[in-house]
């Protein structure tokens, strides 16, 4: 059970980096973005599909993942969030027909919607601690999540650019008045959001030796699950809970069955979708008081 919980750790960075992708568009962008994890699943997949059509070496499908996403981000916020303004229900329909037309670019692409191969370099190298095997590409996979987290945690905290996005968010007028370019820093904010979703793809589709058409709806799911759980105003709480629900999926699938793992995947976050709001309540108590 210690190695099956080892190996949920790199399904825990997998799903902090989801997670903290989300946490930028809901939580401090406040848009209600259904087409996020569509756009990194199209920028992953013509990444690995230009690449491998052209005999590219691995690092070029990060680098043509990120060319891909960041502009495609930046028209899907040009088209939901800024042409369409007056009504925020409009805006969450507009990525929804967004996310149909992606899936529908994929499928008419020249793969077809086929899953696309991706080169995983370090797939064979392990450490060995007594019985105990850590595979070096789930290592460095947790540790990026987890680096990428601390860098956003000084940025938004810290940094000039990252106070003025949050300041931004919460009221273009206040930032105005503060000579704060409300558009400037939202272009920022989606930039950096873009990012971190298409290193989050990348790292996936690594991970797994490919990438396919579904990896848009899981990531959905995913990182709007963990979102529910870690909330939109830590990010600590997102990690973690994105490390927990990588754990628990995956000692779960190992104690029942790998045929069953995705059944007892979306059993966990049934489990603890039901469970927060007793949790954040502080138990049966508390919801007595009120």
């Amino acid at each position: 059970m210690l190695q099956t919980a080892v190996e949920g750790l790199a399904y825990g960075g997998l799903y902090a980096l989801l997670g903290l992708g989300f946490f930028l568009t809901y939580g401090v962008l406040r848009r209600i973005d259904l087409a996020y994890g569509t756009v990194v699943m199209t920028s992953v997949y013509l990444g690995a599909m230009i690449a491998g059509g052209l005999g590219l070496p691995w690092p070029a499908v990060v680098v043509l993942t990120l060319v891909a996403g960041v502009p495609l981000s930046l028209l899907v916020a040009y088209i939901a969030f800024f042409l369409i303004r007056q009504d925020a229900r409009f805006s969450m329909a507009a990525t929804l027909g967004i996310w149909m037309a992606l899936e529908e670019l994929i499928l008419q692409s020249p793969g077809r919607g086929r899953g696309q191969p991706v080169s995983n370099p370090l797939q064979d190298m392990s450490l060995w601690l007594g019985e105990l095997q850590l595979r070096i590409d789930h290592l460095l996979i947790f540790g990026l999540g987890l680096v990428i987290a601390m860098l956003l945690v000084r940025f938004l905290s810290t940094s000039r650019n990252g106070l003025a996005i949050r300041v931004s968010a919460y009221d273009a007028d206040v930032a105005a008045l503060l000579g704060i370019s409300h558009r400037r820093m939202m272009i920022l904010a989606t930039v950096i959001a873009s990012a971190v979703g298409c290193i989050a793809g990348w790292s996936f589709a690594v991970a797994q030796s490919g990438i396919d058409l579904h990896f848009g709806m899981w990531a959905t799911v995913k990182g709007l699950v963990i979102l529910v759980l870690g909330g939109t105003q830590s990010i600590p709480l997102i990690v973690t809970a994105a490390v927990g629900l990588g754990i628990a999926e995956r000692v779960g699938s190992e104690l029942i069955g790998s045929g069953y793992r995705d059944l007892v995947g979306y059993g966990v976050i049934l489990l603890l979708l039901a469970a927060e709001p007793f949790l954040r309540s502080g138990g049966l108590r508390s919801g007595d008081r009120r």
